[in-house]
């Protein structure tokens, strides 16, 4: 008798067991199905029509499953959503979609809070939203993404949204700027960035490096390191350069950036990896012309583990060294062994020729 009522209970506990298995089960699917049907949508939905709709629900969808299921299911998703893309940000390695994450990530670093951030495209935008929505990280920031403002849904989000209609100083019946294509932004970002600013309270206002409207606003848009920011009053070089190395070390992450430029170099040439070499182009020379030698070393130190493989790194250490001379050198040696091994590497080539014209 006793072991009847045993088999009644063990059968009855793994009955239990397993409905609630395929309880959650049937709960998971759905997520899934719907996250991949969200994929397909914002994938091939045009940006003029319901695209950011689409777009919403996707993050949304993704910080459900970040809550359930933990982060790195949420990012295996978003990693996802990068491959369906379009063909010019399609990516083969995922380490090229963590660099953007990454790279947005110290983007939130260099800004005030409660800022103003206009995003370029599809990677920053997505980073962007993803860092906020699902990690949780800068939700201070408002995000305005300049590819889906042609989207009739979009410019009525962000009309509808208070917050964001107070700090672009906008009127809740008033219009947005519309571009005729999302390759046709500029004259709508200038058009909000007037906007903003005739209100002397605005907010900070940063834009993504490929937003393009610097010489529209003069010494008002200042370069600080991986963004570009709307400033008041034209500062002095030395009070940004301040602003840069105050900030480079503080809460950057490096972790994906040091693994170096991913496989899918178009991806990577276009938003993450060589921003931070972009950054290193830029500001050499403006330490340089400020005599902040000091601090041009920590900025090459800090940046080396991340582009100290790439041809350019030597030739700028050289071009900007001023340490012994033999550490000089030393650059130099590099940047002509790497020029020996890519004789057809044009660029090279002639950057090697150049640094030896110069030294002789």
């Amino acid at each position: 008798m006793m072991k009847r009522i045993l088999w009644i209970a063990g059968t009855s506990l793994a009955l239990i067991i397993l409905c609630n298995c395929a309880g959650d089960n049937q709960r998971s699917v759905p997520a899934q199905v719907d996250l991949s049907s969200l994929i397909d949508s914002v994938s091939v939905a045009p940006a003029r029509s319901g695209k950011f709709g689409f777009a919403s629900a996707f993050f949304e969808e993704l910080a459900d499953l970040r809550r359930a299921e933990g982060v790195d299911s949420a990012r295996a998703i978003f990693l996802d959503l990068f491959g369906h893309l379009h063909s010019k940000i399609r990516v083969t390695d995922s380490l090229a979609v963590l660099q953007t994450i990454e790279w947005i990530h110290n983007c939130f670093t260099m800004m005030d809070s409660g800022a103003v951030f206009f995003t370029h495209g599809a990677a920053d935008t997505y980073a962007a939203w993803y860092l906020q929505q699902v990690e949780g990280i800068r939700p201070d920031l408002l995000v305005i993404s300049l590819q889906f403002l042609v989207g009739a849904d979009y410019r009525e989000f962000l009309l509808e949204d208070d917050q964001i209609r107070t700090a672009l100083n906008l009127s809740r019946h008033g219009s947005l700027p519309i571009p005729p294509s999302t390759g046709e932004t500029q004259a709508a970002l200038e058009e909000m960035i007037i906007r903003a600013v005739s209100d002397p309270d605005h907010p900070a206002l940063y834009l993504a490096p490929l937003c393009g409207v610097a010489d529209r606003f003069g010494g008002h848009i200042v370069y600080l390191g991986l963004v570009h920011a709307y400033q008041d009053s034209v500062q002095p070089q030395n009070q940004i350069l301040d602003q840069l190395i105050s900030r480079l070390s503080q809460d950057w992450k490096l972790g994906c950036a040091s693994q170096g430029a991913p496989e899918d170099s178009s991806y990577a040439a276009r938003v993450a990896w060589l921003q931070y070499l972009t950054l290193l182009i830029y500001t050499a020379s403006e330490f340089e012309k400020a005599n902040r030698h000091g601090d041009m070393d920590t900025l090459f130190t800090y940046m080396e583990p991340i582009v100290g493989e790439d041809w350019r790194f030597p030739m700028l250490r050289y071009m900007h060294c001023h340490q012994a001379r033999e550490e000089c050198e030393r650059y130099l040696q590099k940047l002509k062994r790497y020029a020996a091994k890519h004789p057809d590497d044009r660029a090279v080539q002639a950057a090697l020729q150049h640094l030896e014209e110069k030294r002789h």
